[in-house]
């Protein structure tokens, strides 16, 4: 809720609408009169009926284990654990148990149980990431070209610009969008998301 609560208060009251739990594509006729969009969907979602071909994206399935009484109060050393090689099906470990707001109950080892959250790449689901390859890159500029030729709309994020972020990454790009509207009057990044 941090970005909700930061769009409804002070100035941005005023000038910001927000929309949750709504899909933009049956509300898109509908919203107030606006001088920009801000659209962090998929872009071939939004040009869906321009006829391009469909990117391709990469989505994760969760799935939840608890162990009762791991060794040392914990099922892994750290937060996050990555496994980015062919040895198991998973690509991610998180075990929040790790994170510093745990209740005086967890950090004091009374709880003894730990939840571990495995994600699975899946080819199926909702768009998590996209997929790098030279026919999706062709086939992005393409889609590119068409929202540069829209002024009033902005494509921000992994899903819009068709890259993945790294945290700092997608915070610069944020960051650098602001500056730019304080600057210029236009929302647009200073490091064009396909250079980052």
């Amino acid at each position: 809720r941090i970005f909700e609560n930061m769009l409804s208060t002070g100035a941005c009251r005023e000038k910001v609408t927000v929309r949750l739990n709504c899909d933009f594509f049956k509300v898109r006729d509908k919203l107030p009169d606006h001088d920009i969009l801000v659209y962090t969907g998929p872009i071939d979602a939004y040009y869906a009926d321009q006829g391009l071909p469909a990117l391709e994206y990469r989505s994760v399935v969760f799935k939840t284990e608890y162990h009762e009484e791991p060794e040392g109060g914990f099922i892994q050393e750290s937060l996050a654990c990555n496994y980015p090689g062919p040895d198991v099906p998973w690509t991610r470990i998180v075990e929040y148990k790790h994170t510093p707001n745990q209740p005086e109950r967890v950090k004091s080892g009374l709880v003894k149980g730990s939840v571990a959250y495995k994600e699975f790449s899946s080819a199926e689901g909702d768009p998590y990431y996209p997929v790098p390859n030279p026919e999706n890159r062709a086939l992005y500029e393409r889609y590119r070209a068409l929202a540069e030729a829209e002024p009033s709309v902005v494509f921000v994020g992994r899903l819009a610009s068709y890259k993945y972020f790294n945290m700092d990454q997608a915070i610069l790009n944020a960051l650098e969008m602001f500056d730019s509207l304080n600057e210029t009057g236009k929302l647009a990044p200073k490091t064009p998301p396909h250079e980052m």
